[in-house]
């Protein structure tokens, strides 16, 4: 149950603590003073979308949190599989916050979780009946979702879903693997020759580099050869080369060493560059070999820098890149390689998955079936208390489709099953029914609504119900049912309800107003809790208006205690 709701800069509202009790809980207010923002509030906790202009003018972010208090072995179970840990107590302590940025802050237990987190905890915790829900209840796709809720469905719903998922896939697998059959196989030839072209020229990652500089020294192996042997000839090979009369200065400097120390080091230093003349001339003699003129080498190096150059011109602008290339060409071939293989599987993929999407749609279609019988006569039954005594209520369930396995298809289905449902509606004695999109009232789909949600309530382990509006298109004459049936299902589930009614708020266990004051230049939404006096005055308020009388006092009084004396008759009846 909802134990405490606290409400900070929430639009016109400041700052409120709101305590909840067990049973039916009821707001009543004039229109106006903000009733729906406490609705806005505990839509905006459980995760529904929002922007920074609920923050309260003036403050910098807004704030609402809520206590609840599990006690519902399954709902617990549900919660910590969709937090992933596990709940220490029952306490479960729920926050969210926006700024003006639009930032959001969302903490579960202290512990910070996401908007879309919080939106399955919200639902697994609550179920918000709006004023304006009844738009849902003439969509026959929510229709299903109620019939299936009725009917427990789920884990039937999404094993059909998961195959008919899986179906689809391969069913277009297959169709793409068909239809592109003719352009794969092209495309597995031009990769394979592609392939084949940059493996035969078996390139070396540095190859390239080294092929440039030979070619050349071959182009330019007459002018390297002939400035060798002339660069030779100067330095060691004549008889005036550098080399000998570097000699001759070093013997004449050799005569005059001892007449100053001087000369001994340039004779050293002459000695030196002699050694390494020589050196270098020797050097210069035996590269002479590796430059000699060779044509046909000349023609392989040209002959594979052209190989390069069209692989280059395809590939790549480097080496590494036609490797690349290549690399990623062999991993495109096993792909298709391996989607053609797909082929010859795909299809016996296809028959098993649409026979399993098959086979347990039939067993969908025979759970809605029964579970429509069902909630059809307690529907019936429920508009008799509601005031449409000749009310007729069914779930219309047709196939989409082929009804046979041999003939079905997957167009014959959805995620949703094999079925189409529709909610039939009659109100008036001999009349065929006709969807109840088509021909019921406001009144009348309202009153379907609460009958509806009484029964689902009863499968339904949410443990609180919102009613926002409840009475929305019904008038006071069906206040006094709708209350007792709101308190009927207040025994198993905790109820919040915004009402109009004081027929419905003659049964409230905790009764609270929304009021609306001014303080200065700032207007403040404000909740009580009444006690015993103050609900009377409310109730009387409530039928007459402002002006309370003796005989609107009396009448209210009446109210409340003949809802006391319902819930006694209920509890003596168990």
């Amino acid at each position: 149950m909802l134990n405490e709701l606290y409400i900070s800069n929430f639009a016109l509202i400041d700052g409120i603590t709101i305590n909840f009790d067990k049973g039916l809980n009821v707001f009543t207010g004039a229109t106006g003073v903000g009733k729906s923002l406490i609705m806005g509030a505990l839509n905006f906790l459980l995760g529904s979308r929002t922007t920074s202009e609920v923050v309260r003018s003036n403050e910098k972010e807004a704030l609402v949190s809520g206590v609840f208090v599990i006690q519902n072995a399954s709902v617990k179970e549900r919660l910590e599989s969709t937090l992933d840990i596990t709940l220490e107590d029952e306490d479960v302590i729920v926050q969210r916050s926006i700024d003006l940025a639009g930032k959001n802050r969302c903490k579960l237990n202290n512990r910070p979780i996401t908007v879309s987190v919080l939106r399955e905890v919200g639902e697994l915790l609550v179920n918000i009946s709006g004023q304006y829900e009844h738009e849902s209840l003439i969509n026959p796709a929510s229709q299903l979702d109620i019939l299936d809720g009725f009917g427990k469905a789920g884990k039937l719903k999404d094993k059909f879903a998961d195959a008919y998922k899986k179906a689809v896939e391969k069913e277009n697998l297959l169709r793409s693997l068909t239809e592109d059959k003719a352009a794969r196989n092209r495309q597995i030839d031009l990769l394979r020759f592609e392939i084949n072209e940059i493996d035969d020229a078996a390139l070396g990652p540095d190859e390239l580099d080294n092929l440039e500089s030979e070619h050349k020294a071959l182009l330019n192996a007459e002018k390297i050869q002939s400035t060798i042997s002339s660069c030779y000839n100067s330095l060691y090979d004549t008889d005036d080369s550098i080399i000998s009369r570097l000699r001759e200065v070093t013997s004449d400097l050799e005569k005059i060493k001892d007449f100053d120390k001087c000369f001994a080091d340039v004779i050293e230093g002459c000695s030196q560059s002699v050694f390494q003349l020589e050196d270098s001339a020797h050097s210069l003699r035996g590269e002479s070999e590796r430059f000699e003129s060779n044509p046909e080498r000349l023609s392989e190096v040209e002959e594979r820098l052209e190989t390069i150059r069209r692989l280059k011109s395809k590939y790549g602008e480097t080496i590494d890149d036609i490797l690349n290339y290549c690399s990623e060409s062999k991993e495109k071939l096993d792909e298709l390689e391996k989607a053609e293989e797909g082929l010859e599987n795909a299809d016996e993929d296809l028959a098993m998955f649409r026979g399993e999407a098959f086979e347990t749609g039939l067993k969908l279609t025979a759970l809605r079936k029964d579970a429509g019988a069902k909630l059809s006569a307690l529907i019936k039954d429920e508009l008799k208390d509601l005031g449409i005594a000749d009310g007729l209520f069914e779930v219309s369930i047709e196939s989409i489709g082929a009804a046979d396995k041999d003939g079905f298809k997957l167009e014959d289905a959805t995620h949703s099953g094999l079925d189409k449902v529709e909610f039939m509606f009659s109100a008036n004695k001999g009349e065929k029914v006709k969807p109840l999109r088509k021909i019921a009232s406001g009144g009348e789909i309202s009153r379907v609504m609460l009958a509806l949600k009484r029964h689902l309530a009863m499968v339904d382990n949410t443990p609180v119900l919102v009613f926002d509006e409840i009475d929305s298109n019904i008038g006071g004459r069906m206040g006094r049912v709708i209350g007792e049936k709101l308190k009927t299902v207040a025994q198993n589930h905790q109820i919040v309800c915004i009402t109009h009614l004081p027929q419905i708020a003659s049964y409230a266990d905790k009764h609270m107003k929304v009021n609306k004051s001014t303080k200065g230049d700032r207007t403040a939404t404000k909740i009580d809790t009444l006690n015993e006096k103050a609900i009377l005055e409310e109730i009387a308020e409530m039928i007459r208006g402002e002006e309370k009388t003796d005989v609107t006092m009396k009448q209210a009084k009446e109210m409340v205690e003949d809802a006391r004396k319902f819930l006694k008759k209920k509890t003596r009846k168990k």
